[in-house]
């Protein structure tokens, strides 16, 4: 008890500190957008179905079928696991649809690849289809003509469905249909299996698995938004199934998606207004496949400005030159990493100034030296813009006089009066004229150094449903508006400055909206452990859409009360996400701030960030080639380029790109043969336990992330997946396919390793200007349970646009066996100012006895050359790598896989207490992993029994009250209080 009340006692000085002066709040009364994007509650609508089958046809690979009441169905298939449907509905012309979200064109099938499915299935005819009595089933080729998918459609009514084999993957259950009411609508409806879970849907503080909600499809902002906030940002028409496949409505009008919530056993998707619909089913026998297709489809996240995955500082908000280099100074004189400083709105003068795109004098009264004195440190800056244009802006009249902005029912400008901050019209980002404008202003301010662009509020956060633009009404064109401004950036980077990578922080988009470059952050959270809490799942889901730079302002942005437990925790997760910017408002969000022992714990996590850019920008450029995200839940497999083809000792090119979890090869055996194994990983990594976590996360394949979630947390329990893991701080032993338990002191989180990784590492620099893969640190974890493993490192000169062959890639490949361990290295590609030679040292955890020699490339290393210590258990190697393969042995290396001694789980879990601070009563929440009997005892800052609350005894997340009363239902007095369980604490504020 006395120990948590000291773990106090460092809050006491940064309490008693002068606050800064309040920011300017980002929305008046800090409340969220008045509009109310649905209205009241959706009543029941009638619909008209499709209908029966009439006739059919096939043209340029398209199956259209009219039905007996009118209606048109067509199907496409477009690529590889990919099928198009459409639905028009009676009187509605048949057409193409267009997409703001699909950039791939349909392929249809190789003629050899149509032969083998019409071998395999034994059809006489060209295209494979067949009509059946009850049906017309068409067989799709899958790979090599060793396998085929089939797309059944049901002739009575007409339903749609795709099968595997003998499974079937997905069937329509309603069918598509028409809404019948004034402003129209379509739909389409599925059918679920009991066991099947849902991903994705975009950003909504919620569970990863979707399954059972009713989710709307309208991006909103929710200003100080914690857990449970159903809409956010980002929506996306997407849902993925743990069965195999992805479902993609491609249109971007409002809708809803039902998850089995009104039906259990039913998907619903909904949309408003549309006079036809088309979806995607995207298949795949993993996770990274199914998104790989999708982000195919959709369009690539370019591969970032190496810049972007080191420490992004802001704040709102930066006021002046001066200020700007006093925060520059002072993250690096406080041993802070720091790449970019992001100004908000006050460059240009602050709120009412929206919209004028000019620097603010005296307060900046030379950009250009001021951006290039930053650069040439290694400190990028990222400006704010927003699509509103101020009533009082300098561009105000420009802009409603050339029609560049959204416009009444006559016409006439639009102004939004409602605007937080005062009077403003809304970019009409659909019309050319504005698109240009805009991008001028862009061009320019890019002349003075620019390095980034922080696109803000452009859900739009304030859109009345009565503004007209060029593509439609507010509500046609809502969710696409974002999209929209998006492509501004990218486009005419795209156009005038083709060699650089783009940086966007955009807070909104929709579906293919990381091929613009985006890099989303979840919205003003609140600085809160339950805003904490909820940026693992909505990272995750979006990771799952093919969006996989989703993060968070890092310590959270609404609030005015610091907490530096709370910062040092959310720093710490963010230094292992996909990107790390503290920012804040009220409270400051940079770690320098902060006490001992808060300060040295992020500032050690942050430098391990900066270690870990080897690996980091590999995810990177993985997810630039397959779109799976950096991030990933803990069912999503394993995922790696296999290296064999890297490291043939005569070959220097770099050959085709095979990944592990394709399942392509050149002979039906060997498809086989992959395909088997993927399907059984698959059902591996989606056993129940792993379907649904929202507290720990993979960081690519090889590493798990266990964060501390919860105030006061000392210890916390982790779930491994099948295999053996390391710990990265004691290289400990975990056995897996367990619960353990895992200390989580204030200077660390669990991090674990897979056995038989190899990890690259590099030194610590403070910005990525001065990164240097001369010395690379590379940890091999050899495990006697894994024989062979690889990682294949991506390297180039971190800044220009992919070019062909400008890039290189290290090869490492160990093996383990009772005869000894080795470790294969070979480099292919280069780029300008790659390396030509590097020196690796190597670093073999759980060594249990000094090695009788070491040989590289059969020749015996010299002793000075390598170390073991006895103490840690870890033998270190020094080897020089040039153009040639290398291979580094130890034989007979005798490793220490004895499993760690205290790995008992937790039974219980004290958790974040609805409020506390409280001035009548607060619910106290706690989980219990173990049913039994347990008493929460309430104390006072004295270590006092005040009280003992009874424990519910079953198994699952609990709360119980407190009513700020003694044993006796007396008040007690205010002050500080603690509720203690099973030796956990969490601090309580009576106010009285």
């Amino acid at each position: 008890m006395l120990s948590c009340i000291r773990r106090a006692l460092p809050l006491l000085p940064f309490l008693l500190l002068p606050l800064l002066p309040g920011a300017l709040a980002q929305r008046a009364g800090s409340g969220p957008p008045t509009q109310d994007p649905f209205g009241q509650k959706e009543a029941a609508v009638a619909v008209r179905s499709l209908g029966n089958y009439q006739s059919h046809s096939v043209f340029d690979n398209i199956l259209t079928i009219r039905s007996t009441d009118g209606a048109t169905l067509r199907v496409r298939p477009w690529r590889t696991g990919v099928v198009r449907v459409e639905y028009f509905p009676p009187s509605q012309p048949v057409q193409e649809i267009p997409s703001v979200s699909v950039v791939q064109s349909p392929v249809p099938p190789a003629p050899e690849a149509a032969r083998a499915v019409q071998r395999l299935t034994g059809s006489s005819n060209s295209g494979a289809l067949r009509n059946e009595a009850n049906a017309l089933v068409w067989a799709l080729p899958e790979s090599f003509g060793t396998s085929y998918a089939t797309v059944t459609i049901q002739k009575n009514p007409l339903r749609v469905s795709y099968q595997r084999g003998s499974e079937t993957l997905i069937a329509e259950a309603g069918g598509a249909f028409e809404q019948l009411t004034p402003t129209g609508g379509t739909g389409v409806s599925f059918r679920l299996s009991p066991d099947e879970h849902l991903y994705g849907t975009g950003s909504r503080a919620l569970p990863l698995d979707r399954r059972g909600r009713k989710l709307t499809l309208y991006n909103e902002a929710h200003y100080g938004y914690q857990n449970g906030e159903p809409t956010l940002n980002v929506s996306l028409p997407t849902v993925v199934s743990s069965r195999g496949y992805m479902l993609f409505f491609d249109n971007h009008a409002p809708g809803t998606l039902d998850l089995g919530a009104t039906e259990k056993n039913t998907l619903e998707y909904r949309a408003e207004g549309l006079r036809n619909l088309a979806y995607y089913i995207i298949t795949g026998d993993s996770y990274a496949e199914i998104l790989s297709r999708y982000t195919a489809l959709t369009g690539r996240q370019p591969l970032p400005p190496r810049w972007a995955l080191g420490l992004v500082q802001s704040r709102f908000g930066y006021k002046s030159e001066p200020e700007m280099y006093q925060v520059a100074r002072r993250m690096r004189q406080a041993d802070f990493p720091l790449d970019a400083l992001v100004l908000d709105l006050y460059w240009f003068g602050g709120t009412t100034q929206q919209g004028d795109f000019q620097w603010v004098k005296p307060n900046f009264p030379n950009p250009r030296r001021l951006l290039h004195r930053l650069d040439s440190t290694g400190v990028k800056t990222v400006l704010i813009t927003e699509p509103y244009i101020m009533r009082t802006s300098r561009h105000d009249q420009l802009v409603r006089s050339q029609g560049l902005v959204g416009r009444d029912q006559n016409g006439q400008p639009y102004t939004v009066e409602s605007f937080w901050a005062g009077p403003a019209t809304l970019v009409d980002m659909f019309r050319p004229a504005a698109r240009q404008w805009l991008w001028q202003h862009y061009d320019r301010l890019k002349q003075d150094g620019v390095g980034g662009w922080w696109s803000d509020l452009g859900e739009p956060e304030n859109q009345p449903t009565d503004m007209q633009y060029d593509a439609g009404t507010t509500r046609q064109i809502h969710n696409a508006y974002g999209q929209a401004w998006a492509g501004i950036l990218s486009e005419g980077y795209a156009r005038q400055y083709p060699q650089e990578r783009l940086f966007n922080l955009g807070r909104s988009g929709w579906a293919g909206m990381q091929r613009h470059s985006l890099f989303p952050w979840s919205g003003d959270v609140s600085r809160s452990w339950g805003g904490l809490q909820a940026q693992v799942p909505i990272m995750l889901s979006m990771g799952l859409g093919g969006v996989g730079y989703m993060h968070s302002d890092a310590g959270g942005f609404a609030g005015s009360t610091p907490d530096p437990e709370l910062y040092t925790r959310w720093l710490q997760l963010a230094s292992l996400g996909p990107v790390l910017r503290p920012h804040g408002s009220g409270v400051p969000p940079e770690p320098y701030w902060y006490p001992e022992p808060y300060r040295s714990a992020v500032r050690r996590f942050t430098h391990l960030r900066y270690e870990l850019l080897p690996y980091l920008y590999t995810l990177a450029w993985e997810n630039s080639q397959t779109g799976a995200p950096l991030t990933r839940p803990m069912n999503f497999g394993e995922t790696q380029l296999v290296a064999s083809g890297l490291l043939e000792p005569d070959d220097t090119t770099t050959p085709p790109l095979d990944w592990s979890w394709q399942t392509d090869a050149s002979s039906a055996w060997g498809r086989e043969r992959r395909l088997v194994r993927q399907r059984q990983a698959f059902a591996r990594s989606n056993q129940p336990q792993f379907t649904n976590v929202n507290d720990q996360f993979l960081l690519g394949s090889n590493l798990l992330v266990a964060p501390v979630l919860q105030p006061g947390q000392r210890r916390r329990n982790v779930l491994l997946p099948a295999g053996t893991w390391v710990d990265f701080d004691t290289h400990q032993t975990l056995p897996g396919n367990q619960t353990v338990g895992r200390n989580a002191p204030l200077a660390r989180i669990p991090l674990l390793v897979r056995a038989g990784a190899i990890l690259p590492l590099a030194p610590y620099v403070p910005t990525t200007a001065r990164y240097r893969t001369d010395t690379l640190r590379v940890r091999y974890y050899a495990d006697p349970s894994v024989r062979e493993s690889s990682f294949t490192m991506y390297e180039d000169d971190g800044k220009s646009r992919e070019v062909a062959e400008q890039f290189q890639l290290l090869a490492f490949e160990g093996s383990t066996s009772t005869t000894g361990t080795s470790l294969r290295v070979a480099v292919r590609g280069t780029y300008p100012g790659a390396p030509t030679t590097r020196t690796v040292e190597l670093l073999i955890p759980r060594v249990a006895a000094t090695p009788a020699a070491i040989q590289l490339n059969q020749a015996t290393l010299p002793a000075t050359d390598w170390q073991y210590a006895e103490a840690k258990h870890t033998l270190r190697v020094r080897f020089p790598l040039g153009a040639q393969p290398v291979q580094l042995t130890v034989p007979g290396l005798q490793l220490d896989t004895t499993p760690a001694a205290d790995l008992t789980p937790e039974v219980v879990e004290l958790q974040t207490p609805s409020n506390r601070t409280f001035g009548g009563s607060t619910q106290l929440n706690y989980a219990l992993y173990q049913p039994g009997h347990y008493a929460l005892m309430i104390r006072n800052s004295q270590g006092e029994l005040v009280k003992t609350l009874p424990l519910a005894a079953e198994a699952g997340a609990h709360q119980v009250p407190w009513n700020g009363d003694d044993v006796q239902g007396r008040p007690v007095p205010g002050g500080v209080y603690w509720a203690e369980l099973l030796g956990q604490h969490q601090r309580l504020v009576l106010v009285r």
